[in-house]
Order: structure tokens, then C-alpha cells, then sequence
């Protein structure tokens, strides 16, 4: 099944909750998301288009901007499931250049949960499932108080 196949099923997410994050907050002009949720899994899934703005090399987008997105995507996707987390590590690994203003999606998921510790992976495709990096993070519980829910 091809990427966009699979969003077509889901409900966008209300963009609302994220107004002043780094990634996808209001202020945020050169990177374009759109978050969607599986309601039945521990998925959590994006599109995303990084504008030229984004670029390190002329015509790639930066490996930052790229890590950026996917380690706020694993966040969400333990916030969503009810565990609030925060980054403890962060693993990237870049399979092929990203061209600017061509669409991607994020696909992220909990593969297991020890003690305070959540392991989220992620992967970044393109409707053809072609890898352009792929992710594995250590998310570190917190309480929700502390982070202002």
C-alpha cells in the first residue's frame, strides 16, 4: 500500500495544540505539516513539505530540519497515546538527499514501553515508499504536570 493510501482513511489532526512549538508552531513559515492520528494503533503519521528555506546544500533540505521533524513526531506520538515524554536520545540515519518542496511522510510508532523509558521509532518515505531517513528514539516519561498539561 502506498503512503497516501493509507492517510485517506485518517482525520487530520488539529494543528491547534502545537500554536508555539519550534517544528510546526504558527511562526513556523518553511516547514509545512499536517499530523494525522490512527485512532486503532500506536501510530502516529505526518506530511510534510519543507520549503526552500529549509535547505543545508543548495536544492537538499538540511539533516537539522529533517531531525527536527521526526523527534517532534515520535514526541507526539507518545503524547497522543497518553505519555507525555521528552527526547532522551535521538538516532537519525539519512538514506538519501531530501530535494526541497517535494512532499514526504512521517510514519512513527511505540515498539515498546520499559519502565519510563518509551522506544519510538519513525521512518521519512515518499508516495513511492522511496527511505529517506528513518529514526530510533529513548522518550523519557514525565509527569504531566510538569510539562503543563
Amino acid at each position: 500500500m502506498k503512503i497516501p493510501d493509507e492517510f485517506q482513511y485518517l482525520t487530520p489532526y488539529n494543528m491547534n495544540s502545537y500554536t508555539y512549538s519550534f517544528v510546526s508552531g504558527k511562526q513556523q513559515k518553511y516547514i509545512e505539516l499536517q499530523y494525522y492520528r490512527d485512532e486503532n494503533s500506536l501510530k502516529f503519521y505526518a506530511r510534510v513539505l519543507f520549503h526552500v528555506e529549509t535547505q543545508g546544500a543548495p536544492g537538499i533540505v538540511h539533516g537539522g530540519a529533517i531531525a527536527s521533524v521526526l523527534d517532534e513526531t515520535m514526541g507526539a506520538v507518545s503524547f497522543l497515546n497518553k505519555m507525555p515524554a521528552v527526547t532522551a536520545s535521538l538516532t537519525v540515519n539519512y538514506h538519501r538527499p531530501l530535494p526541497v518542496e517535494k512532499t514526504v511522510y512521517i510514519i512513527t510508532q511505540v515498539e515498546k514501553t520499559e519502565g519510563r523509558k518509551i522506544y519510538i521509532i519513525g521512518k521519512m518515505v515518499d508516495k513511492n515508499q522511496r527511505l529517506f531517513a528513518d529514526s530510533k528514539g529513548i522518550f523519557v516519561k514525565v509527569p504531566n504536570e510538569r510539562i503543563g498539561l
